[in-house]
């Protein structure tokens, strides 16, 4: 690293003098003598091979090589004063509001045995929490963290991406229909059977798209068509009264998986490789509270999701 060739503290004290309007006026300001304000000046100039004071016994003024300079120093006090506060209000409490845009499924399984933790460990912050699937302008509509399906949410370059979790999707249905329908144990079977398939209503390609074994990829139309939607819980509810099979994430269907209302079919092939992201609009000057929960999240949501 080089070295710079003139010292910072003699850019601060040049800007002093300048915003001052004067030598006694920086000193004063300062605590330091005039004295040695007026030669630190001088040794900037030597350094910097060019006069940016034009000094009389009635007034000072700037030359065209102080003004270029004088702009570079208020913008390099400005930054130092804006890492400061960041540091700052990075160790102070955090408190304020943060506003929250999650899928619909993780807001209602997973939020609610998480969110108790976070207020309680943040009594400060007060939490907004929006339950949606559709995809946010986070700046348009003043909201602080999104949490989405990655490719559910196209961010602009604005936005920070952090990873979150994997999602183990399967493919569901429930002992009743399975009774009627008869094993599904192969993909033609599966091309037979009615299909609950989650998918927002643009997606007109409805198809099953499917991993398997070694990482194999198999797509094929889907020829029974029961029910379309992007809300899990309708999917669920529909695959618990019998309707056809569902694709959903594992954690949306644990208790019903454990109680054998619903049962996994085909388990060596899953609906999709699923994966959380957190979005966010910069980490530079990221709010104490709003930091907080996103670090919350990339500590606490991946456990609750497996």
């Amino acid at each position: 690293m080089n070295p710079l060739a003139i010292d910072l503290n003699d850019l601060y004290l040049f800007a002093q003098v300048v915003e001052r309007r004067g030598f006694t006026a920086a000193g004063d300001a300062l605590g330091i003598p005039k004295s040695r304000i007026s030669r630190r000046i001088t040794q900037l100039e030597a350094r910097l091979g060019a006069r940016l004071l034009q000094r009389t016994s009635r007034r000072m003024s700037l030359t065209e090589a102080g003004q270029e300079l004088y702009r570079h120093c208020a913008a390099m006090i400005a930054e130092a004063h804006a890492g400061e506060d960041a540091v700052r209000k990075r160790l102070g409490e955090p408190s304020g509001t943060v506003r929250v845009s999650l899928p619909m499924a993780i807001a209602d399984i997973a939020l609610p045995r998480l969110l108790p933790r976070f207020m309680q460990q943040y009594p400060k912050v007060r939490l907004m929490v929006q339950a949606s699937n559709r995809q946010i302008d986070l700046i348009e509509e003043n909201i602080d963290v999104v949490v989405r399906g990655l490719g559910a949410q196209q961010e602009p370059s604005s936005l920070v991406q952090a990873s979150l979790c994997s999602v183990h999707w399967v493919l569901v249905a429930s002992p009743l229909y399975l009774s009627h329908s008869g094993p599904i144990d192969d993909l033609p079977a599966l091309a037979a059977a009615d299909a609950l398939y989650y998918a927002p209503l643009s997606d007109s390609d409805a198809s099953w798209r499917l991993l398997g074994p070694d990482e194999a990829r198999h797509q094929a139309p889907i020829g029974k068509l029961r029910l379309q939607s992007d809300n899990l819980s309708m999917l669920k509810q529909a695959a618990l009264t019998g309707m056809g099979v569902a694709t959903l994430p594992r954690y949306a269907c644990t208790a019903e998986l454990a109680a054998g209302t619903l049962q996994v079919v085909l388990p060596e092939w899953r609906p999709k490789a699923g994966h959380m992201v957190v979005l966010f609009p910069s980490r530079r000057g990221l709010a104490p509270a709003v930091r907080a929960f996103v670090d919350f999240l990339k500590s606490e949501l991946p456990a609750a999701l497996a």
